[in-house]
């Protein structure tokens, strides 16, 4: 793998050509976008590669992991935790990036709110973006004596993995819900894991396909649209077959809209389509492990 070492002016290059790549992007078509998309994403990894210049580095097959001091005691848990998600989430999707996926571990909650500008109320056990994943510090959320494998099981390795995977196979053509809800499903089928709470049964009154497609990150009831959103894509896989999701993940990845996708690969349109998975979840999603 190629190595870039960025200083001084070269680094202000790096920023003017982000700066340009994104205002290219903006104004072109979908198919050129998605051309265009993986620019502005290595890009972005470029400019947080550099701006944690002052991390250590530890490396694995196919996964580059930096981290303070904080978390010496932790890498080796979150290095197998990365190694263990690779096999079964490009196995799921079929597909695999090139060279090493970077990690970062961000020592507290405080880090990695500040990482994406976030409120004091926000937090998350690991974020993907601009092909880079973030994970917050075992230490801030893992019991102490717990396991490699309860850090496997509990923690967000393989959802944010997966997110990764899916924006390199589809070069960022897919709406958010739709993301969210294959990670999930995923890490479902990998970890048996279900994110369940009092607020987020599906039975109840459930956000529309255009409030989950237009402000899903802004939704009231985030659990709720995470549900709903898994509840979605279960019913592809569930009702139609796992060829059928695929199908739909390879005409986002030709540059088709979801919409088009899921009419093309299921003959339902937006309206009968989320009628039947909702009809579906509630027979099928509403008990709890």
């Amino acid at each position: 793998m190629r190595s870039i070492t960025i200083h001084g002016t070269s680094m202000l290059t790096v920023i003017i050509g982000l700066v340009f790549i994104v205002l290219l992007y903006l104004n072109v078509p979908l198919r050129p976008q998605m051309w265009i998309y993986p620019l502005v994403r290595q890009a972005a990894q470029l400019k947080v590669d550099y701006e944690t210049g002052y991390m250590s580095v530890y490396e694995t097959e196919h996964f580059r992991i930096k981290y303070t001091q904080a978390d010496a005691d932790t890498i080796d848990m979150i290095a197998e935790a990365a190694e263990a998600a690779y096999a079964p989430v490009t196995h799921e999707l079929n597909y695999a990036p090139q060279g090493k996926t970077l990690i970062l571990v961000q020592p507290n909650r405080n880090e990695l709110r500040q990482a994406f500008g976030w409120s004091g109320n926000e937090s998350a056990m690991g974020v993907y973006w601009g092909g880079v994943i973030q994970l917050l510090s075992p230490h801030a959320w893992l019991n102490t004596g717990a396991t490699v494998q309860d850090f496997i099981k509990a923690g967000p390795m393989v959802h944010e993995y997966t997110h990764l995977v899916f924006d390199h196979l589809t070069n960022g053509n897919y709406p958010r819900w739709f993301t969210e809800g294959l990670a999930q499903y995923v890490e479902y089928r990998v970890n048996d894991y279900e994110w369940q709470t009092a607020t987020n049964k599906l039975d109840g009154k459930l956000y529309t396909m255009a409030e989950l497609n237009s402000d899903f990150d802004n939704l009231p009831n985030q659990s709720l649209a995470y549900r709903q959103s898994l509840a979605a894509v279960r019913y592809i896989a569930e009702v139609y077959g796992e060829d059928k999701l695929h199908q739909i993940i390879n005409d986002l990845k030709a540059g088709q809209s979801i919409d088009k996708a899921i009419q093309k690969s299921l003959g339902l349109d937006s309206a009968a389509f989320a009628r039947s998975w909702q009809q579906w979840a509630v027979t099928h999603m509403n008990s709890s492990k």
